[in-house]
């Protein structure tokens, strides 16, 4: 949440806790960490200090910095200092909260909320003892009074600059943008969700995990991305030499190597980019994904061949094709990895603990082969796909998914009424005739069925 409000008389006593255990923090260590840093980075930033001063100053002549009652260890009120982004008296003209196109928000104001430099300021509230570089954000009296019993426990730990809700929520102006009532809305969605995220910090709090959260918090999403991306295609852009040349190139200065790789690396991260593939999530790659990605390495080789046609005369135009395909290569083998790793990780996360029913799907086509994929990979539903059984003899005793085609459909008879716990029939291309056919097979079984033509529909309802 950004705001602005006039200074209030801090009162002494303490918001009043709820009574769980409170959450331990290692406060020696943690202590040592935040001064030395803080201190570090009040040095380090101070012209970045003396510019955005000057930058406020200009923009409409007012202070420089607010300060901010907030509720902080212990339900103890501070003042909380931040950069000024919004007009004076602003609390006077609005809400507390703010959504995107606030015309409160001065245009130096915009600027420093989307980079959260505005938040800077906090590094002397951490020196202080205020706060702590990593931990809740502190919430102003007014919303910290809507807490339940259970939720003011986060209050028994320092809040802090950052934390994994400020992540989260940290295009929390668009977020609000469409809300009727902005209070409202904050309250009863953003204030939960946030303490829920809180508490899990909480409980996993250590100097490891805040280095990391310090670093997500200077280094949006889209830069890490772009890192990653950066990284692959330098590995691209070196293999392909060393393919064309046989891992002995050709003479060249180290300085013409990395001039070839910067114009290299500036046209595909560009059209990357321009493909906006630098702000959805890596774990979700499928055929859109991939043609995003061949349609920006497509479009980077033909730039770079029109570089070499311009007389730039390098890299040669069979490393520049051979670039291309690899860094496809490589750029989508990464994120199927990053998929595979994200499925596996879910199942295991969503597996039920009783057992898994057993389960045989009558139909060895792209239905039933679909649904033996989305229930091997997604424990959540809790089945195991034991055996296929199909007409088309051509699929008899070979293997889908490494799940065996035992035979047709009649072979249920023969002992595997003891072997499964439910049958679902996959085949809707089958001529109604034989449809009925299997139902009164499989009502002789006395197994439960199903019979499905979308298996993810089917299987989201269970």
């Amino acid at each position: 949440m950004n705001c602005n409000s006039a200074e209030g008389k801090i009162t002494e006593e303490p918001v009043c806790l709820g009574g769980r255990a409170a959450f331990a923090f290692g406060a020696g260590a943690k202590r040592l960490y935040d001064v030395v840093f803080s201190l570090a980075g009040l040095v380090a930033l101070s012209p970045a200090f003396l510019l955005i001063a000057a930058l406020i100053k200009i923009a409409d002549g007012g202070d420089i910095f607010y300060r901010q009652i907030r509720i902080g260890l212990q339900g103890r009120p501070f003042r909380i200092c931040k950069f000024r982004t919004m007009v004076p008296a602003a609390e006077q003209a609005g809400p507390f909260v703010t959504k995107d196109g606030d015309a409160r928000v001065t245009w130096i104001g915009r600027i420093l909320r989307k980079t959260k430099l505005d938040e800077l300021p906090q590094l002397w509230n951490v020196l202080k003892g205020d706060m702590s570089l990593v931990g809740p954000r502190p919430e102003v009296p007014r919303y910290v009074q809507y807490y339940t019993p259970e939720q003011r426990d986060i209050l028994r730990c320092k809040p802090g600059i950052t934390d994994l809700a400020s992540l989260c929520f940290r295009d929390e102006e668009v977020l609000l943008r469409n809300a009727d009532s902005l209070e409202e809305f904050y309250i009863q969605q953003c204030i939960p969700r946030k303490l829920r995220l809180n508490r899990e910090y909480a409980e996993r709090a250590n100097l490891l995990s805040d280095t990391w959260i310090i670093v997500q918090t200077i280094c949006p999403y889209w830069i890490g991305v772009l890192v990653n991306y950066g990284i692959i295609l330098t590995a691209s852009f070196w293999l392909s030499y060393g393919l064309i040349y046989d891992f002995a190139p050709p003479a060249m200065s180290a300085l013409q190597f990395w001039r070839e790789l910067s114009v290299a690396l500036a046209l595909q991260l560009g059209c990357l980019t321009w493909r906006k593939q630098c702000r959805g999530l890596l774990s979700y790659f499928s055929f859109p994904e991939l043609r995003q990605v061949g349609t920006a390495q497509g479009l980077a080789a033909v730039g770079l061949l029109a570089w070499w046609a311009a007389g730039a005369g390098s890299p040669p135009r069979n490393v520049i094709l051979v670039n291309c395909l690899l860094s496809i290569s490589l750029l989508s083998g990464f994120r199927v990895l990053l998929r595979l790793w994200r499925e596996r990780s879910a199942g295991e996360e969503d597996a039920p603990a009783s057992p898994p029913a057993r389960v045989g799907i009558i139909g060895a086509g792209s239905t039933g082969a679909q649904l033996a994929l989305e229930l091997i990979l997604k424990k959540k539903f809790g089945r195991i796909v034991v055996a296929f059984f199909d007409d088309d003899f051509q699929k008899w005793q070979k293997r889908i998914h490494e799940v065996p085609v035992v035979g047709m459909p009649e072979c249920l008879l023969e002992g595997w009424t003891e072997k499964l716990d439910e049958v679902v029939i996959a085949m809707p291309s089958a001529p109604a005739e034989r449809i009925r056919e299997l139902d009164q097979l499989l009502h002789q079984t006395g197994l439960k069925f199903y019979t499905v033509t979308c298996p993810i529909k089917f299987w989201g309802r269970q």
